[in-house]
């Protein structure tokens, strides 16, 4: 009996949780912030979230050692890196499946439209100064896929990234990348307990 009661416990979890990934405001936008209650509440309300959080580290060694890649995992976890993300920022002890990747563009470059099919998916810059993410609301869905990205900019958000900068892209939220110099970036995916098995199943499409 307790057993069941549990399994029913769970698949609740899992619907309610589920259920508000979907629910996203026509009006949000990008916010950036400054401490841990806005960043708490902008992640409540599934808004893109910028936050700058400076720290003392220098990789310039990598444009050197790394061949370029796209979201590599065992690239980042040998290099054994020290980042400026900080997960207790999220306040919350629900996250689960939380992968980091690293990419490093050796020139300019473009990154085609990408899905957020994550709870959440950071990303932020190890070298390099300036580059751009285009936020796209789920909402444009319609208008943006399987077009050239000449023709959707006209949708986006615009987001100038800084050394430090980290941007939080809120899962259904899509957006591509422009790199105009050397650049590595590192990117972390997460989800929660009750979202995982539905999210594992959207990224295998």
């Amino acid at each position: 009996m307790l057993l069941f009661i549990l399994i029913i416990l769970f698949l609740i979890f899992n619907l309610y949780f589920i259920f508000n990934l979907y629910l996203i405001d026509e009006n949000c936008a990008l916010k950036p912030v400054t401490n841990k209650l806005n960043l708490k509440i902008s992640l409540f309300k599934k808004n893109p979230i910028l936050i700058n959080l400076p720290k003392d580290i220098n990789y310039d060694n990598l444009l050197t050692d790394l061949n370029p890649c796209y979201k590599n995992q065992s690239v980042f976890n040998e290099q054994n890196l020290t980042i400026n993300y900080d997960h207790d920022l999220l306040n919350t002890n629900l996250t689960c499946n939380i992968i980091k990747s690293i990419s490093y563009y050796d020139k300019k470059d473009t990154v085609s439209l990408l899905r957020c099919k994550n709870n959440f998916n950071i990303i932020s810059n190890l070298v390099g100064d300036e580059y751009f993410v285009y936020l796209f609301h789920p909402k444009h869905r319609d208008l943006i896929q399987n077009k050239n990205i000449e023709d959707i900019r006209k949708y986006g958000e615009k987001v100038l990234m800084k050394p430090f900068d980290i941007l939080y892209i809120p899962f259904g939220w899509f957006y591509y990348q422009e790199i105009n110099n050397p650049t590595v970036l590192y990117h972390i995916d997460f989800d929660n307990y009750f979202t995982y098995i539905h999210n594992m199943i959207l990224n295998k499409f």
